[in-house]
């Protein structure tokens, strides 16, 4: 993943310093207020990736291939996998799950049109 540009990291700081003012329920209001603004630009990107001839399925749920115990881990890695190893599997599970590209989707077209 990317690092975070200076200015985005400006950014965060100070919605950091300004959170720390608010009360539990602002807190949530703000949290609440952060996702649905991030669920109108998924929508926004995946009206425009359609206008552009590109189809993206954006998933919100958990990848079903997701191991559910430590025991699931084993039997995928075959030993017992470190911190980092999960981590970075469950990374990888994740971005194979949201970021997939259509390619039916892509190549048939809807029939929307």
């Amino acid at each position: 993943m990317e690092r975070l540009t200076e200015e985005q990291q400006f950014i965060l700081r100070r919605v950091e310093l300004e959170a720390q003012e608010l009360d539990r329920e602002e807190l949530i209001e703000a949290l609440l207020a952060s996702w649905e603004v991030r669920f109108q630009l998924k929508a926004t990107f995946l009206q425009f990736s359609r206008e552009a001839g590109l189809s993206f399925r954006l998933d919100e749920a958990r990848s079903p291939a997701a191991p559910e115990s430590l025991e699931d881990l084993e039997q995928i890695f075959g030993y017992e996998p470190t911190e980092e190893e999960t981590i970075d599997y469950m990374k990888s599970l994740y971005e194979n799950a949201t970021m997939e590209i259509d390619m039916d989707e892509i190549v048939l077209g809807t029939d929307e049109h």
